[in-house]
């Protein structure tokens, strides 16, 4: 498969994709109009304050807008190694347009790269309903509408963060490895290799995914000791160098600096409290005060980690499980919230929301009951294990270590795909009037989420800003 023709659109998905593509442009249209007047104003900030105060969408981090603007390592680099770099030819176009234009393009550079990878999603997992499952073409376009209507795939497609790139790479991925096991082809290992340090390097857990594809796809033969070394051992190891690199190179030197200027800040600081009068000393113990409530409110949300360095700060042992499955992972991820719209966890918004209407714990116990369903129906299809071992090692990093678990909602685009995968087993193993009642039941769904997803983020989006700060 040549990357001409998977990127070439096919005659039979044109006119889908020109209806996808005008809906992607509307949502981010929206989401520019909103924040236009703010975040175009060249040098205006700092940028990071500006970002982190205004732009307020369901705890999506403002990085990319930030690296886009200003340039620099903005991500944490051992979780996402290649990021900073990705964006660089972003900033230097941004510079060029800037200079010519007088404003701050970085809002327009990201929609066009998330209109590109928001497409391309809903084509690829078209595809795999189409070609890898072999649904008929309604059934195909149906389940791909339904997947662009739960709730943060929908958002994701305005969300300045590296969401959905990965779940463009990861559908990808999913795309190739279901045609690759349909004829009978396998990984080869710079294929693997290749995959492995792009996919890894925007966000390090796409690393264990490229494996598991490698793995299902070729089936023994992943464990020979040349594709060990070559497909697994060797893009490890260079991405740990990158990684290790890149923090040295340019975020060792800038935390140094920043625990220098905190250390002088703090003595100029006591220095300023010593020279207080009592009443002004007062209302800086009452703001003091205030803060590290605060900090103790953001903490209790993020949970107890198993440890305080490494990667195990990012973990969390006390959050709880059975509540986040129901409230946040199948819960706000396909429908939203009312109450909290697109809250912030560590900054407003509580960990766990309850729905205004029973009608919305009705609709997601029905969509797992056919994702049950499906995955059954599937329980023969190699693939489908693939996409199920996909979501597994999600459900273990988030549910069972708990990185970040008080906000997993906002990691759908990561595996939510499985869901409408599954279901395309179902529909494949109905037929007459059984096949009929569950495509009008799915039907049903998809109008319902995208009329009560969609309304509540255009009503969003159509808010001024200043009305929700």
């Amino acid at each position: 498969m040549s990357n001409i023709s998977l990127f070439r659109i096919r005659r039979e998905e044109r006119l889908m994709a020109v209806v996808a593509l005008i809906v992607i442009v509307a949502f981010n249209a929206l989401f520019i109009h909103r924040l236009h007047d703010l975040f175009m104003q060249p040098g205006f900030g700092p940028y990071f304050r500006v970002f982190e105060r205004e732009l307020h969408l369901a705890g999506y981090d403002p990085y990319t807008y930030l690296g886009i603007s200003d340039w620099g390592t903005v991500y944490q680099v051992y979780r996402h190694p290649l990021l900073a770099f990705m964006i660089y030819p972003l900033y230097l176009l941004n510079e060029g347009l800037t200079w010519l234009f007088g404003v701050n393009c970085v809002q327009y550079i990201v929609a066009a790269v998330l209109t590109f990878c928001s497409l391309y999603s809903y084509l690829f997992i078209y595809r795999i309903h189409r070609e890898v499952v072999g649904l008929l073409r309604f059934d195909a376009v149906l389940l791909s509408a339904f997947f662009f209507s739960l709730a943060y795939i929908m958002l994701s497609v305005i969300v300045p963060d590296h969401f959905t790139l990965s779940m463009f790479l990861l559908l990808t991925l999913l795309y190739i490895s279901g045609r690759c096991i349909q004829k009978g082809r396998e990984f080869t290992w710079w294929q693997s290799a290749l995959f492995f340090y792009i996919a890894a390097g925007v966000t390090l857990s796409n690393g264990i995914k490229v494996f598991l594809s490698g793995l299902f796809v070729n089936l023994r033969d992943f464990f020979r000791p040349k594709y060990l070394l070559l497909a697994v051992v060797l893009p490890a190891a260079l991405l740990w160098l990158t990684a290790t690199w890149e923090y040295h190179a340019f975020v060792e030197p800038v935390e140094k600096q920043r625990q220098e200027e905190k250390v002088h800040m703090a003595e100029a600081l006591a220095k300023r409290v010593a020279a207080m009068t009592p009443e002004e000393r007062a209302r800086f113990e009452a703001k003091k005060a205030k803060r590290e409530r605060v900090l103790r409110i953001q903490a209790a949300k993020t949970g107890k980690p198993m440890d305080n360095e490494g990667f195990l700060r990012w973990t969390d042992i006390t959050t709880d499980r059975w509540q986040t499955l129901y409230e946040n992972l199948f819960g706000e991820a396909l429908q939203f919230h009312q109450q909290y719209f697109l809250g912030d966890t560590l900054v407003h918004r509580p960990v766990f929301v309850k729905y205004d209407w029973r009608l919305s714990y009705a609709v997601e116990a029905l969509i797992l009951l056919l994702f049950a369903a499906g995955a059954w129906c599937g329980r023969r299809s190699r693939f489908l294990w693939l996409c199920l071992s996909c979501l597994g090692f999600d459900l273990l990093l988030h549910l069972a270590l708990g990185f970040g678990i008080n906000e997993i909602h906002i990691m759908a685009p990561h595996f939510m795909f499985v869901v409408p995968i599954a279901m395309a087993f179902l529909l494949k193993a109905t037929q007459g009037w059984q096949h009929q009642l569950l495509r009008g039941l799915i039907l049903l769904l998809t109008l319902y989420l995208f009329i009560y997803n969609g309304s509540l983020l255009v009503d969003f989006l159509l808010t001024p800003i200043r009305a929700t700060l």
